[in-house]
């Protein structure tokens, strides 16, 4: 099969891979499956019993989908069409070693993750060409593993809770973009797009898709490090004035940065911020992640960016601030919990 496409077997059907059964993947391995493709999950531990026994599932306002998968620790599993990495950056790298044997020469690798991912600078020209993010993958070990050639850029766009093992409960719209890392058109996105599409997953293929990824980028910035320093849901960080005026510099600090690297947001700040109030008492992942004692996702969402505004010489003084802030009220609790 040619690296540049993707050609489903019979009836449109591939096999998939998801890695990571947290919210996001149960969610996507959830819909797939229903959906009538070959879903493998790699999990471990009760995860991996309960999905064995249980399948995953999903609900929905308009109802649940279910999904007898194969589950598999990583060890026994042949070469897949699609391998979907859902989980933490921080656990990027140890995921992307487990499931391995799913990649092959032809596999699209689809890294569903928060934050700028290491692949930024990758099939770009320009004097940043190939270059990877330090940030998220300090060793290059992400860069080694996903050939570039094979990677697909992924904008997850939904919010979902994991209720149980295996299982997940979706809080709007499941919504996601797809698009090529170099920015040029290939039938293999349009595929996946289609079937995504045919999986209850909304799904649109993007031709510019930094201008996606900084969006979701910026949402994640302005929101997911305050949320943690003040311990509050998205209608008071986007909505109440004292915290939408600090959501709102940071915003600003963010977009310098995407326009330096000729990037453009597909939604105004003030949409941004419309969008996180409207969302009432749903807590941001960093601040469930800060709850439950688990490592944050500051790598990505934070240092990443000031990482790219440095090769600018771009100042984010407030970013900086603020992540500060949540890191070490993270490494508090954490310290106490210890």
């Amino acid at each position: 099969m040619d690296k540049m496409s993707v050609r489903p077997s019979f009836n449109g059907t591939l096999k998939i891979c998801v890695a990571g059964p947290g919210a996001i993947g149960t969610t996507l391995a959830a819909l797939l499956g229903a959906g009538g493709q070959q879903v493998t999950v790699i999990a471990r531990g009760d995860s991996l019993k309960a999905i064995s026994s249980s399948g995953v599932s999903l609900r929905q306002p308009q109802g649940e989908s279910r999904a007898d998968v194969i589950a598999s620790d990583g060890n026994d599993i042949d070469v897949h069409d699609v391998l979907l990495l859902c989980s933490k950056a921080q656990d990027l790298e140890s995921l992307a070693i487990t499931s391995r044997k799913a990649i092959g020469p032809d596999t699209l690798i689809l890294p569903v993750v928060n934050g700028i991912p290491w692949w930024y600078f990758h099939g770009i020209s320009g004097r940043f060409a190939g270059r990877t993010v330090r940030s998220v993958d300090p060793d290059g070990a992400l860069a080694s593993l996903t050939p570039p050639e094979q990677k697909v850029g992924v904008i997850a766009s939904f919010t979902v809770e994991r209720v149980g093992l295996g299982k997940a409960v979706a809080l709007n719209p499941i919504r996601m973009v797809l698009g090529e890392i170099d920015d040029l058109e290939r039938g293999r996105t349009h595929s996946l797009v289609e079937i995504f599409n045919h999986c209850g997953i909304a799904t649109r293929l993007s031709s510019r898709i930094r201008d996606p990824l900084w969006t979701k980028v910026t949402a994640n910035l302005m929101s997911n490090p305050l949320s943690v320093v003040a311990g509050a849901p998205l209608k008071h960080v986007c909505g109440r004035d004292d915290l939408s005026m600090i959501s709102r510099k940071l915003i600003d600090e963010a977009m310098l940065v995407a326009a330096s690297f000729a990037a453009r947001l597909e939604v105004d700040p003030d949409g941004l911020l419309k969008f996180g109030a409207g969302m009432g008492d749903a807590k941001t992942s960093m601040l469930q992640d800060y709850e439950s004692g688990r490592q944050l996702e500051l790598a990505a969402i934070c240092e990443a960016v000031l990482e790219l505004a440095s090769m600018q010489n771009i100042d984010m003084p407030l970013t900086r601030y603020i992540s500060s802030l949540a890191r070490y009220r993270s490494d508090a609790a954490r310290s106490i919990a210890s």
